[in-house]
């Protein structure tokens, strides 16, 4: 049975072999890999063609370049014929037996609908673990896990995971959006049917500081994050569970992004201005407090009663700390 495998693929010509032969090379064999090139100006779309011509497990498919998201989604209609799939970015590598791991536990546990497995963040002089303990989760631990960002949370990114069709039926990526991830992850999450499993190994190799990488920006805009969670509320209308997970996901992202700008002051004077209405949206709808110790509960009160205030009382406490 198919595992489809989705790789967008656009300038990225130095790594693109290595990418595709470590999926090739998969001891799971079944595959379905569907090579997207999106306009990429080097020669990609030529070794992807070449890819194509040498293994029937190949599909080699070209359209204008329309960034990430548009790329998977134009993949999509392409893996109705496969009751797993998958995605890689074409600067990453895979470890040899992942793929057969994993789809072996969603055959022999069909009461799981998602197995993730850990990465390793590959940097230039630095190979650094990112492994879960293994682990099944509910649904509902699963969802949960994901918007707590406790410890042992789920990540957003959907190359660390393998799902069942089901899960991802529908689903597509908001285009245009740096952050396409989070809202996806969060839907498949939603709509899956059945548990979560985690695969305690280092399977997929992320390379990082690669010159031109979305990962360079120092203080990343999330604007289009919270465009993507409202997008997904509206698309969710009426449905309160939903609501309270998303607007949950959306508070977790406000937090990390007012302490990511806190950092960098000159940037936060700059920028702070952007978020504040995504607060006062946050504000006005539940979340799920529950999920969050007392002392975390009471931060989030005062964060979204008065924002400004509050990371100025932080910056202000922190500056103190560091002169002492």
């Amino acid at each position: 049975m198919k595992l489809a495998v989705i790789v967008p693929v656009y300038k990225v010509e130095p790594y693109l072999r290595q990418c595709i032969d470590s999926i090739l090379s998969q001891s799971y064999r079944d595959l379905k890999v569907i090579l997207v090139d999106d306009g990429s100006p080097d020669s990609c779309g030529a070794i992807c063609d070449e890819y194509a011509a040498q293994d029937a497990r190949v599909l080699a498919l070209h359209k204008p370049n329309g960034g990430l998201s548009s790329a998977r989604n134009f993949a999509l209609p392409y893996i109705e014929d496969c009751p797993w799939v998958t995605f890689v970015d074409s600067d990453d590598w895979l470890e040899p037996e992942v793929y057969e791991q994993a789809v072996q536990h969603l055959i022999q546990h069909p009461e799981v609908a998602i197995v993730g497995y850990g990465h390793n963040k590959i940097y230039e002089n630095e190979v650094i673990p990112c492994l879960m303990p293994e682990m099944t989760l509910s649904r509902e631990e699963a969802l949960e896990s994901y918007i707590s960002a406790n410890k042992l949370a789920l990540e957003a990114t959907v190359w660390s995971r393998i799902y069942r069709y089901e899960a991802i039926h529908g689903l597509t990526f908001r285009e245009g959006s740096k952050w396409e991830d989070n809202v996806y992850s969060l839907e498949a999450f939603y709509q899956s049917q059945g548990d979560f499993y985690a695969l305690p190994i280092a399977g997929y190799n992320y390379r990082l500081q690669r010159p031109g990488a979305i990962t360079d920006a120092k203080v990343p805009d999330r604007s289009d994050l919270f465009e993507d969670i409202e997008e997904s509320i509206a698309r969710h209308s009426g449905d309160d569970t939903f609501l309270a997970l998303a607007n949950t996901l959306a508070l977790q992202s406000l937090w990390r992004c007012f302490r990511m700008l806190c950092r960098v002051p000159e940037v936060y004077e700059q920028e702070v201005h952007r978020y504040l209405p995504w607060v006062d949206r946050v504000r006005q709808r539940p979340y799920l407090a529950h999920l969050f110790s007392p002392a975390k509960r009471l931060k989030f009160y005062l964060f979204l009663s008065t924002p400004k205030t509050f990371f100025a009382v932080r910056r202000a406490f922190y500056s103190l700390k560091r002169q002492h």
